[in-house]
């Protein structure tokens, strides 16, 4: 539901202001979509399980040095400030997603620990095929096509399991994820296409920044010690991703 939301928001968006970019890199488009659906579906199934402070900060590392691995075999010059960003990054990731001593115990389970890394790795393929759409000029129509892919994959995903019709408010949650989604995608492509796969695909890393701040805020919670540790280093991690 939120995925077709998200592709009505961009489909008029490419159809009242975005001219039609041919060719589009289809092979890109589909890897995008495909790795898409592939991570965000894993992280939703470590979340019903109850495995997401397990699964979230190797996925959260993954998405990182994948990507920056990428970037250097494209010829992207290592510097230590690329290093120390990308590292210091990964570290607040895996702080904001919940790394705990119990992590390392966790992680011992292998199905847990191939969920972490298959997650892991279709974001880092989502970050990829996003920044070759937009390097090859794919503009809107290419983030288009992104989305309905990823709705597809999702889609076959979920029709294999039995599921129960969703309330009303559940979808309209649902429907305003999907939006705010959308949106997100094409500023993540934007952003892509003014700054380096690797610094990129790190700062993207650091979404769980939002769901902590707005947690703080509206829920009135407090942050554990390691989350607040891995907020303050966001700062640090931003300056020296730029300065790489």
């Amino acid at each position: 539901m939120a995925l077709g939301a998200g592709l009505v928001v961009l489909g008029a968006v490419a159809w009242f202001g975005g001219g039609f970019t041919s060719p589009l890199p289809l092979v890109w488009c589909l890897s995008a979509g495909a790795g898409f659906a592939v991570g965000v579906s894993l992280l939703y199934r470590a979340l019903a399980e109850g495995q997401m402070t397990e699964v979230a900060p190797i996925t959260a590392i993954v998405a990182i040095a994948v990507p920056a691995f990428v970037d250097v075999l494209a010829g992207k010059a290592v510097t230590a400030q690329l290093v120390g960003g990308l590292v210091t990054a990964g570290l607040s990731a895996a702080l904001l997603s919940g790394l705990t001593g119990d992590w390392s115990k966790s992680m011992r389970n292998r199905a847990t620990l191939l969920v972490a890394i298959g997650s892991g790795l279709g974001l880092a393929l989502f970050y990829i095929g996003l920044d070759k759409v937009g390097a090859a000029g794919g503009g809107i129509w290419g983030v288009l096509l992104v989305r309905a892919t990823a709705l597809v994959a999702t889609a076959s995903l979920a029709l294999r399991r039995r599921s129960r019709a969703l309330p009303p408010r559940t979808l309209g949650i649902a429907v305003g994820a999907g939006l705010l989604d959308g949106t997100a995608t094409l500023l993540l492509m934007m952003a892509f296409a003014t700054g380096g796969l690797a610094e990129t695909a790190a700062v993207a890393s650091l979404y769980p920044v939002a769901t902590i701040f707005l947690a703080i805020i509206v829920l009135r919670e407090r942050p554990s010690i390691s989350q607040a540790i891995g907020l303050l280093l966001v700062i640090p991690a931003i300056f020296l991703l730029k300065a790489g």
